[in-house]
């Protein structure tokens, strides 16, 4: 069983040996003498890849592995729906899956949903929302409207601002000020690293009172709301925080370092790649196989792919704390049989 691995070796070294190591230590627990990885660089556009990925059919690949950039992947499955060849790629645009290409990513749209949901749950009804003015921000925003419309949630303020941590903590210093007397409930700051934390700490400083006020966040708080003390008791949502500590673990004693937020995903494709094929060797690529409805148990926990390419992960909710995650809803650990 030969896997074709595309990762950005020439513009993101960095991601591309996590997701390479990563690969690896998925063989070395799951696989067995008759997988073969293949890696290639899958270039910067939607053509390179799209040469590469043939290069890697002509290789004899039976599954390929990636890209992570958007263009990269709909230019390898191009290339490999003509031989019926699965990819699965690290994009998280939705528009460049299905019709065997498929997603194993961290989707916006279902964090949303989630964390949205909850909230309302808990009798939150109106959310303001600060986000960067790009891609990210911006699907943020139409995914943050569509699910609190489906669920009485009404949005108050959506501040939008350039991604620097001056302008970052501008936009948070005018919401702050325009929120003042109005219903507001929660804050939606989908943001991380230094403009995350420069958010918070201007929020308060801007008189926001976070007795009154929930700050929640996306899955990319995962690695900096705990440094920043202005987040503590926010809520931010996550895959499923004790499957990705044992992940963590497992990379850091074979490769010395922490492995990328990436990293993982990279992991969890090689080890379906060998649980797929281990009865039926490539022939266990089947459409069928890959978008079974009860899903698998990833590093990252339970997810599973939809006929369109695009991944539903089982997700929780985590409190901020300054030295542990708590967990106040825990990711399922099992999927409806409705897939809903």
């Amino acid at each position: 069983m030969r896997v074709g691995l595309l990762l950005p070796f020439s513009i993101r070294p960095q991601d591309a040996a996590a997701l390479y190591n990563a690969a690896e230590l998925a063989l070395f627990d799951h696989g067995n003498q008759n997988t073969l990885l293949i890696p290639r660089d899958a270039g910067s556009d939607e053509a390179s890849a799209n040469a590469a990925a043939r290069a890697l059919l002509n290789d004899g690949a039976d599954i390929i592995i990636g890209p992570v950039l958007r263009e990269g992947v709909a230019g390898a499955a191009n290339a490999a729906r003509s031989q019926n060849v699965p990819v699965i790629g690290f994009s998280s645009d939705r528009t460049v899956g299905g019709n065997g290409a498929y997603l194993l990513s961290f989707q916006l749209e279902d964090e949303i949903t989630r964390i949205v949901a909850y909230a309302a749950a808990q009798n939150i009804r109106s959310i303001a929302l600060l986000a960067p003015s790009n891609e990210y921000g911006r699907r943020v925003e139409s995914a943050l409207r569509a699910e609190a419309q489906a669920r009485g949630v009404t949005i108050v303020q959506a501040q939008l601002y350039n991604r620097t941590d001056a302008d970052a903590s501008a936009a948070a210093t005018a919401l702050a000020g325009a929120i003042q007397g109005s219903p507001v409930q929660g804050i939606l700051i989908a943001e991380s690293g230094t403009p995350l934390r420069a958010i918070g700490a201007a929020l308060v400083r801007g008189g926001v009172d976070q007795r009154r006020i929930r700050f929640m966040g996306t899955s990319v708080w995962a690695a900096d709301a705990q440094r920043e003390p202005t987040l503590a008791g926010g809520w931010y949502v996550a895959p499923d925080p004790t499957a990705r500590t044992d992940f963590e673990s497992r990379y850091q004693a074979a490769f010395g370092v922490a492995p990328t937020r990436l990293s993982s995903l990279g992991y969890d494709a090689v080890a379906l790649a060998a649980l797929l094929s281990r009865d039926r060797g490539a022939q266990g690529f089947g459409r069928a196989a890959i978008e079974n409805s009860e899903g698998f148990a990833g590093s990252d926990g339970l997810f599973r792919f939809g006929s369109n390419g695009a991944i539903q992960r089982g997700l929780a909710i985590i409190e901020v704390r300054p030295t542990e995650v708590t967990v106040l809803d825990a990711a399922p650990r099992r999927f409806p049989a409705s897939g809903t």
